[in-house]
């Protein structure tokens, strides 16, 4: 007979795989391209929470027609950043960040034909994903992604988008 923690053991496995297909069924992996890379900060100041942007790059305008644009960069921060158009967070740069605010949000913005609706053939997401797959990515990059209520998900990068042959 299999002792109880031989079966709650189990029970946990079976729980964490069943979570692992859910969610591998509910996340939509779908072929697009970065939009927007940007790093949201909050701070508290007389109990109340503030939030504020350290740096924001997004697509050239039109799409691809040149690099990525700088679109803010927090003066405190601008000597941070080797090249502030396809920014990297070091580990170094990050724990300053955590001691300097009290939360830190990595934001990557993707857009895909395959999140289209009626009225826009391209769907975008902005949502919040890790520091290593923040670094891993740039402004202009194809991306095969996932999105989620709890953020985003980046699972190959494949280049430069071609923006004029999707």
């Amino acid at each position: 007979m299999p002792s109880r923690r031989s079966i709650i053991a189990s029970l946990g496995a079976l729980a964490l795989s069943g979570f692992g297909a859910w969610f591998w069924l509910t996340s939509e992996s779908a072929s697009g391209y970065v939009q927007e890379k940007s790093i949201e900060a909050r701070y508290r100041e007389e109990n109340q929470l503030h939030s504020e942007s350290i740096i924001t790059v997004t697509l050239s305008n039109p799409p691809g027609s040149a690099p990525p644009q700088l679109s803010w960069l927090h003066d405190d921060w601008q000597n941070q950043f080797d090249s502030p158009t396809s920014p990297v967070v070091s580990e170094a740069l990050d724990k300053q960040l955590h001691q300097a605010y009290e939360d830190i949000r990595y934001i990557v913005g993707v857009c895909t034909p395959a999140w289209g609706n009626e009225q826009q053939e391209t769907g975008c997401h902005n949502a919040p994903t890790s520091r290593e797959e923040f670094n891993r990515v740039q402004v202009h990059n194809r991306v095969s992604a996932s999105y989620t209520d709890t953020g985003l998900s980046i699972h190959r990068v494949n280049g430069t988008w071609a923006f004029d042959n999707p």
